[in-house]
């Protein structure tokens, strides 16, 4: 019995040492996590006011950006208001054109056919 006794306080220490050396495993790790933690905090404020600047930064240039915008929108509808009046203007000249080349040539056949039937 005494070899198994020896076997049985063998793997009964062995037992005891991994459950020692797991607990110190996990010591370890928790150790290791809040010191990450604390190293990367410093680190978190950091971005936090990077990302805060950055925010300012954009917050500046996006009223500056909405009113070129709004300009060039207005510059645009008045430019496309221009070209309209010109080409309403234009067509209107074409037209009143057409209609005084129409009526001279009718005008012209009318006598000569007056003066034919006659």
């Amino acid at each position: 019995m005494g070899f198994f006794d020896s076997l049985k306080n063998l793997f009964g220490s062995a037992k005891e040492n991994v459950e020692s050396m797991a607990d110190k495993a996990q010591d370890l790790a928790g150790d290791a996590i809040n010191q990450a933690k604390e190293a990367a905090a410093p680190l978190m404020e950091k971005a936090e006011a990077y990302a805060e600047v950055a925010k300012e930064k954009v917050a500046e240039y996006v009223p500056a950006a909405s009113e070129a915008i709004e300009n060039a929108i207005e510059t645009a509808k008045e430019k496309v208001s221009e070209f309209a009046d010109k080409a309403e203007t234009v067509a209107t000249d074409a037209i009143e054109t057409i209609k005084d080349k129409v009526s001279d040539f009718t005008a012209d056949d009318a006598p000569k056919t007056d003066e034919a039937a006659q």
